[in-house]
């Protein structure tokens, strides 16, 4: 057989945990127990009864549903004779919130804090340097690990030890290169798969591009651990083109990792390109799951030959794997599939409107970003009917691969801006269409107080599931309820159909808009006449505050609504009088001094946690707000308190705390203000921070992440992020080149 067995030698030999000279990895299957005991640190503690779980993922989706507290991770591993006088450094990958880390019972590091004083360090990886004298030739890892609220577990790779001359020696490669995120996503929209540039392999193919049916089915891997046997060393890897197609580049050959937008099946395909005698004998190793069928053939194409190595999968869901359609495709078109795929990307980009006047790196930084768009929106054929049209906030391996309509409202946007209407309309009827939602019309929380919405409303009030449900992020502390989703809908709804001239869907939906999304913002404006308490931009759970964001953004939504029901001859003039009320409710309650826009109505001091909050810069982005003076007097004040200081970086930070997931660098959050500097004619500065986001991620792939940290200028969070990322850059470059 062209493919390798997974009960091969190489799969032996990552089981015995060697896979380099200065590399042990750690077994995928851990043993498992919820609860607290520290006797399970100790090496002779026999956990033979514990359950079996893959590492990494959130036990969430292992089997422990729901589950907050303490629990903890047992597995044994060997190291080679020729490392045992080395140091090694354990890497550990992300652990949600907090961690203890034992080998042989004795502590080698610790992250975040447990109870009663817990704090959470759930996006930190994990890189504890072994003391001397505690490995042996075989060993006990445990890990004590508490999760207060959420996911938890150990999330996210890699997992393995590794020496400290390697690993010093990767930072410095990381510095000297600039590049900081090793991990490309190619996906057509109904299946995802991840390649890591480090380990040479593909991680995982996904059979969805979403990381959840529902609250109790997660969605798994059909296939792992791709990688070819082959020895010769990669020399470059890269997206080809700017599109999908993952290229791995080797001396006398080329491997193309891609799903395919073409054929639109959920097919796997790795493609060996090449001359005929040095490819032929290439196999790929790789973990079978159930379900998984394998198929390779050979297809010449002239000057040079393609070896072609397909992976399908068949189970509840997918009772036909479609391999042999795909081959039989693949055989008789006169091209080559990866040269197909290309095409395909190339021509959404040519029917993509990209703004004047952009140089190079910013064209190949926009065409990646439609590549990511076009990635992470559910297509028509995937099995559940509710699912298309959804756009995810980030493609695998980021952890945020959920339909969130925060996330979704800027990838609307920015789809709008770019001029793909038919993609822009399907994220939007994904929302309208979801399966009914109203699950907090009523919710009374812990406080006594009932913080439903109150009326009917169709948008979801956090994020859906991947089936098209609604889901709130419910936890111990109770659900996120945002009410800014529904002023960010509308402003995005609105944007769409005054760009693209559509009165038949909005004629179709105003019922709806009107009543459901509307009335209900309306209905949660309070006496003050801002929006009432909610989770909030950054969804802090019940029983939240009346944030800023929440407000603006609602009046913003508000008066577009207003602006579209007058142009079609609809009921306007309740939704221009609320829009002033919240513009006006915004200036009595968040204007401090004159001078600023405070993060929410609760804190009153600048020294509170939350008065300085980034997401204010939304109310000048183009939003409710347009008094120059005031905007000016607001971004100095927030530059001093929000604006990285360390050396000539020049991005913001979420808020001013000693939370690591807060005060780093969030590009959205540059490329929000980069907007607002535009809007009041401060193009220079407005073109600095676009060029900050352009330039970083031209060392990473043209991939926009979440999080930039400080010290190091690495990536951080969920990666490659879609609106808070592909989406807020679309947006960003297009208000410093258009004015």
């Amino acid at each position: 057989m062209l493919f390798r067995s997974f009960l091969s030698p190489l799969f032996f030999l990552v089981c015995l945990n060697l896979v380099s000279a200065q590399t042990v990895r750690i077994s995928k299957d851990w043993k498992f127990r919820t609860g607290d005991d520290l006797s399970w640190k100790n090496e002779n503690f026999d956990d033979s009864s514990w359950r079996s779980i893959p590492v990494p993922a959130q036990w969430e989706q292992t089997g422990f549903p729901d589950y907050d507290g303490f629990a903890w991770y047992r597995t044994t591993f060997s190291v080679p004779e020729n490392l045992l006088g080395q140091t090694l450094v354990l890497q550990i990958g992300a652990i949600d919130d907090s961690d203890e880390t034992y080998i042989n019972g004795t502590l080698v590091g610790h992250t975040g804090k447990f109870p009663p004083n817990d704090q959470s360090a759930w996006d930190a990886p994990r890189k504890y340097v072994i003391p001397a004298g505690v490995l042996k030739a075989h060993n006990t890892l445990a890990v004590r690990v508490f999760d207060g609220a959420g996911g938890g577990g150990i999330y996210q790779g890699p997992v393995e030890f590794i020496t400290l001359k390697q690993f010093e020696k990767i930072k410095r490669e990381k510095a000297k290169n600039k590049r900081s995120y090793f991990q490309l996503t190619t996906s057509n929209g109904l299946i995802a798969a991840v390649y890591n540039s480090v380990s040479g392999e593909v991680e995982n193919v996904y059979p969805h591009i979403f990381s959840a049916y529902d609250s109790a089915a997660f969605v798994r891997p059909f296939v792992s651990h791709i990688a070819p046997n082959v020895q010769e060393k990669p020399v470059d890897v890269y997206y080809l083109k700017n599109t999908h197609v993952v290229e791995v580049k080797y001396p006398h050959f080329v491997i193309d990792y891609t799903a395919s937008f073409v054929n639109g099946n959920k097919v796997f395909y790795a493609v060996v390109r090449g001359a005929q005698e040095r490819i032929s004998k290439i196999t790929f190793s790789c973990e079978e799951l159930p379900g998984l069928e394998k198929r390779s053939f050979l297809k010449s194409l002239g000057t040079h030959s393609e070896h072609y190595f397909l992976f399908g999968f068949t189970d509840t869901h997918h009772p036909v794997s479609h391999i042999d359609e795909a081959i039989n495709s693949i055989k008789s078109a006169p091209v080559s599939l990866i040269d197909a795929e290309v095409k395909w990307m190339q021509q959404v980009f040519a029917r993509s409107q990209f703004p004047p006047g952009i140089n190079r790196a910013e064209r190949n930084l926009l065409e990646q970003s439609v590549s990511v768009l076009k990635m992470a929106q559910v297509v028509d054929n995937e099995v559940f009917p509710l699912a298309k049209g959804q756009i995810l906030a980030s493609l695998r391996p980021g952890v945020w691969a959920i339909s969130w309509v925060r996330d979704g409202a800027f990838a609307i946007l920015a789809l709008t801006k770019l001029g793909l209407y038919e993609e822009a309309k399907k994220g939007l009827e994904f929302m309208l269409n979801a399966s009914p939602t109203n699950q907090y019309k009523r919710y009374v929380h812990a406080d006594g107080k009932d913080y439903g919405i109150g009326v009917d409303y169709r948008i979801s009030v956090t994020r859906y599931f991947g089936n098209g449900r609604e889901e709130s992020d419910f936890d111990h502390r109770g659900p996120n309820i945002e009410i800014d989703d529904f002023g960010l809908f509308l402003t995005a709804l609105c944007d769409y159909v005054t760009n693209s001239g559509d009165a038949a869907f909005y004629k179709k939906w105003q019922p709806v808009l009107q009543t459901e999304v509307a009335d209900a913002i309306i209905h949660n404006i309070n006496d003050q006449g801002i929006i009432r308490a909610d989770s909030g931009p950054w969804e802090h759970h019940l029983p939240g505050r009346p944030f800023t964001f929440t407000s603006g953004v609602c009046c913003k939504g508000l008066k577009e609504f207003a602006r579209v029901q007058e142009q079609f001859g609809f009921p306007s003039a309740p939704y221009f009088a609320a829009y002033q009320r919240l513009h006006d409710g915004i200036l009595s309650q968040m204007l401090y001094e004159n001078r600023l826009i405070k993060g929410n109505a609760a804190d009153r001091l600048p020294s509170d946690h939350y008065f300085f909050d980034a997401a204010t810069f939304e109310l000048f982005a183009k939003g409710c707000l347009d008094d120059k003076s005031l905007f000016l007097s607001h971004m100095a004040a927030y530059d001093e308190q929000l604006r990285v200081k360390t050396g000539k970086k020049m991005g913001y930070i979420r808020f001013n705390s000693s939370d690591s997931y807060e005060n780093q660098e969030w590009p959205f959050a540059g490329l929000r203000v980069a907007v607002a500097q535009a809007t009041f004619g401060r193009n220079a500065e407005a073109k600095r921070l676009v060029d900050r986001v352009t330039k970083i991620a031209g060392y990473n792939f043209h991939l926009i992440p979440e999080i930039i940290t400080l010290e190091e200028e690495s990536y951080k969070g969920a990666i490659p992020m879609a609106g808070y990322g592909a989406g807020a850059y679309v947006l960003g470059i297009w208000a410093v080149k258009q004015k």
